[in-house]
C-alpha cells in the first residue's frame, strides 16, 4: 500500500513538472517568433519561468527521495532488526564476518543505522552501515549488483537536501559533483548551473520513475534472502 501511495504522488508531480516544462517551450517559440512592442516582456517571462523551474524540480525531487528513502530506512532497519532476534532466540551466531568480529556483544549490533569501524567503535552511519550489513548478512547476494551504489546515492542526496536546502554552499556544490563523478551517478543527477558551476541539484526524470522499482526489487531481494536462512533458524519450535 505505501509503495502504491508513492507511485501516485510521483505521477503526479510528474505530470506537474511536464506541463512546467510544456510552458517554458511555449514562451520559447513565442519569444523567439513574436516582433512587437512586448518582445522584452516575453524573453524576461521565459527566462523567469526557468529560473523558477530550477526550484520547482528541486522540490519534486525532495518530495521524492522525501517519500522512497524513509520507506527504505524503515524496511532495512525493521528486517535486520528481526533477523537479529531470531538468530538470538535460537543462540545462533551469523555468517562470519568483520561486523560481527568488530562489533562482539555490541547491542547495536543489528542496527543497520552503524557501522563498526576498524577501531571496533560504533559509527552512526547509515550509508555504510546498510552497505556492511548486507554484505555480513549475505543480503546482498541476493539484491540487484547496483543496489548498494543507488543506495549510497539515495542517502547521500536527501542527507544534503533536507540539511542544506536547495541552494547548498559552494563546497557541497563542489563535493558532490565530483562524487558524481567519481560514483558514476550522472544518470541520477542533474544540476541547474550558474557561471558554468552546479547551483542546485535535482533528481533526474529517469531516477525518480524508477524509484518503486528499485524498492521492488529490494523487497523481492529480501524475500529470497528470508528464503535462504538456515532452517534450524527460521523453523518454529513446538
Amino acid at each position: 500500500m505505501q509503495l502504491e501511495a508513492i507511485k501516485g504522488v510521483l505521477r503526479r508531480n510528474h505530470a506537474a513538472s511536464q506541463a512546467v516544462s510544456a510552458q517554458i517551450e511555449e514562451l520559447r517559440q513565442e519569444a523567439e517568433t513574436y516582433r512587437g512592442p512586448y518582445q522584452d516582456r516575453l524573453v524576461d517571462e521565459h527566462v523567469d519561468v526557468i529560473f523558477r523551474s530550477s526550484y520547482s524540480e528541486a522540490a519534486n525531487s525532495m518530495a521524492a527521495i522525501g517519500m522512497i528513502v524513509p520507506m527504505l530506512e524503515s524496511v532495512y532497519s525493521q528486517s535486520f532488526y528481526s533477523l537479529g532476534e531470531m538468530f538470538e532466540a535460537k543462540t545462533m551466531k551469523p555468517p562470519a564476518h568483520q561486523r560481527w568480529d568488530r562489533a562482539g556483544d555490541h547491542p547495536k549490533r543489528w542496527n543497520c543505522q552503524v557501522y563498526f569501524g576498524e577501531d571496533g567503535g560504533a559509527h552512526q552511519d547509515i550509508i555504510r552501515g546498510i552497505r556492511q550489513i548486507s554484505a555480513a548478512t549475505g543480503l546482498i547476494e541476493h539484491l540487484p549488483s547496483d543496489t548498494s551504489n543507488w543506495i549510497d546515492a539515495m542517502l547521500t542526496y536527501r542527507n544534503k537536501m533536507f540539511h542544506g536546502g536547495f541552494e547548498w554552499s559552494l563546497a557541497q556544490r563542489d563535493q558532490f559533483e565530483k562524487q558524481i563523478a567519481e560514483r558514476r551517478w550522472d544518470r541520477f543527477f542533474e544540476s541547474a548551473t550558474t557561471n558554468g558551476k552546479p547551483w542546485i541539484f535535482y533528481l533526474t526524470d529517469e531516477a525518480i520513475a524508477e524509484m518503486p522499482t528499485r524498492m521492488e526489487a529490494i523487497l523481492d531481494g529480501m524475500g529470497r534472502f528470508a528464503k535462504s536462512l538456515p532452517f534450524a533458524l527460521v523453523s518454529i519450535e513446538g
